[in-house]
């Protein structure tokens, strides 16, 4: 009875381990995901800012443009925090960091970047939300951005 007492406990460790590695790799799949959407919505703030910025200038060219986007550049700072923040918990769960002298990649657990001699600081990352928080929903009306293709067909102001 005492073998099958271990085999049975060396199945449950190997359960364990590997639902541990399973749950990282969900953890990162997340990330991943959440990552991909604020760099979507990065662009569609980037084309509602730039939307928003040429139809008040249309209207009046001499008018002060910081009070109509203001709430847009404020989301897009916070946007582009989350993807950083992002970035580096992906970073985490692979198990490397950044040198912050050479930005070259190093093991987690590094005291020196490999590459430049550089003292690693321990980094802390916060517990990063992985679902996305809603944002300002983009007008109907709004087109998709201009591509190379169609420049051309693009309405100059005169």
């Amino acid at each position: 009875m005492n073998l099958l007492n271990k085999v049975k406990q060396g199945m449950l460790d190997r359960t364990k381990a590997i639902k541990e590695i399973s749950s990282d790799v969900t953890e990162l799949t997340k990330a991943k995901i959440a990552l991909s959407k604020d760099l979507g919505r990065v662009d569609e703030l980037y084309y509602i800012l730039g939307k928003e910025l040429y139809t008040a200038y249309e209207e009046n060219p001499t008018m002060d443009l910081a009070q109509n986007v203001s709430s847009a550049v404020i989301e897009l700072e916070s946007t582009l925090e989350r993807i950083n923040e992002y970035g580096l918990k992906i970073e985490s769960l692979k198990g490397i960091i950044k040198c912050s002298n050479c930005d070259h990649e190093v093991d987690v657990d590094a005291k020196y970047c490999s590459n430049c001699g550089n003292k690693i600081a321990a980094v802390l990352l916060k517990k990063i939300p992985t679902e996305v928080p809603v944002e300002t929903p983009i007008p109907e009306e709004s087109t998709p951005p201009i591509c190379e293709e169609n420049v051309d067909q693009v309405q100059k102001p005169e």
